[in-house]
């Protein structure tokens, strides 16, 4: 079975936020990674951030960022060249910002020559390190999400959220904000709203648990990177490269182990939460979102194609893009059992 490797793009980012403390050569091998606590502990600050940020609806579009540098995904959501450049151009972490230059002379100010990667440095050291980490990640994030909204027009928009409706089965955490699709009422939403400071709880638990992986993902990928020559120049040059060492790492049996474990974790996470706010929708809008994840829209095809094969989930043969046996299916957004017992009882109240 392949395995859904939803963290190697979060893993990516956060490795690239981290280079604004130590930056190449200096930037920690795997073994360093390991036996450095400060690291660890900024990886997970930094997959943490993101996550709730999805989860709290900031930013909902970032996930497909990636994508519309492919002129297909551009091209079903009908978006042409010269929005695309207009997003890349004002999405891209600007180091001359006044805000972004006073976290890395914060940063600076705090970075020992001599023990590059704090493995010595006191509690209180630690601490500011990781506060003014998160609030770059924070900076960066808001950022990318702001010119992506920005860009977007009412109608792209609604298509990225039906996008996210019809493959939210491949997806780690749902974000009720893309539910707004579907024509909410403003009472829905703050019943939504509710659901989701309910579940807070458990889902703090689940982002711990995906935060503690990413730290696996990561020091796999700083060995990987050694192993290729190193991390390159630039920004431009690592990403890339993290892209190609992403790709060599969908078949470690580690690698592979640590996100089927998380994917057994927060799957029951996932089907409570849905299952919630699918009591929320009436009827019209219920079949509405069946719809959707029945005979998903051409944007919601192609998005799903780009990351499976970004997720080595398909395979080329005479050019063409194949399934493999575990694909998505119609449906696998909503739990089957509950599809039935929905579509047998309309909009009542459903039993405890």
């Amino acid at each position: 079975m392949k395995t859904k490797l939803f963290l190697l793009p979060l893993s990516c980012f956060v490795i690239l936020s981290f280079a604004a403390y130590a930056q190449p050569p200096q930037m920690p091998s795997g073994a360093q990674m390991r036996q450095s606590p400060v690291i660890q502990q900024v990886m997970k600050a930094g997959v943490k951030t993101s996550l709730r940020s999805f989860w709290d609806g900031k930013g909902s579009n970032l996930m497909f960022f990636g994508m519309l540098s492919d002129a297909e995904a551009r091209a079903a959501l009908g978006m042409s060249d010269e929005v695309f450049q207009q997003i890349q151009g004002a999405a891209a972490p600007n180091m001359q910002n006044p805000e972004m230059q006073k976290l890395l002379e914060e940063m600076t100010a705090l970075r020992d020559p001599n023990d590059v990667f704090m493995q010595n440095a006191d509690e209180e050291k630690i601490n500011q390190v990781l506060d003014i980490q998160t609030r770059m990640s924070s900076l960066v994030r808001d950022t990318m999400s702001e010119a992506i909204d920005n860009a977007l027009s009412p109608e792209m928009k609604q298509h990225m959220q039906e996008a996210q409706l019809a493959i939210m089965g491949e997806m780690p955490i749902v974000s009720p904000s893309i539910f707004e699709a579907l024509d909410l009422s403003d009472a829905q939403k703050q019943q939504m709203e509710t659901i989701k400071k309910e579940l807070e709880p458990e889902f703090e638990k689940n982002l711990n648990t995906l935060a503690d992986g990413s730290v696996v993902i990561a020091s796999k990928m700083f060995e990987e990177i050694e192993k290729q020559g190193g991390y390159g120049q630039n920004a431009n040059e690592m990403q890339a490269r993290m892209q190609a060492v992403q790709k060599k790492l969908q078949e470690d049996p580690e690698f592979k182990k640590v996100n089927e474990e998380l994917q057994t974790v927060g799957k029951a996470f996932a089907i409570q939460f849905k299952t919630k706010m699918f009591d929320v929708l009436t009827d019209d809008q219920w079949k509405r979102l069946q719809e959707l994840t029945d005979n998903p829209p051409e944007v919601a095809k192609v998005f799903l194609k780009k990351l499976k094969e970004q997720r080595g989930e398909s395979e080329r043969t005479g050019g063409g893009w194949q399934p493999s046996p575990d694909s998505w299916k119609p449906g696998d957004a909503i739990p089957e059992a509950y599809r039935q017992e929905r579509n047998t009882r309309g909009n009542f109240p459903r039993a405890e």
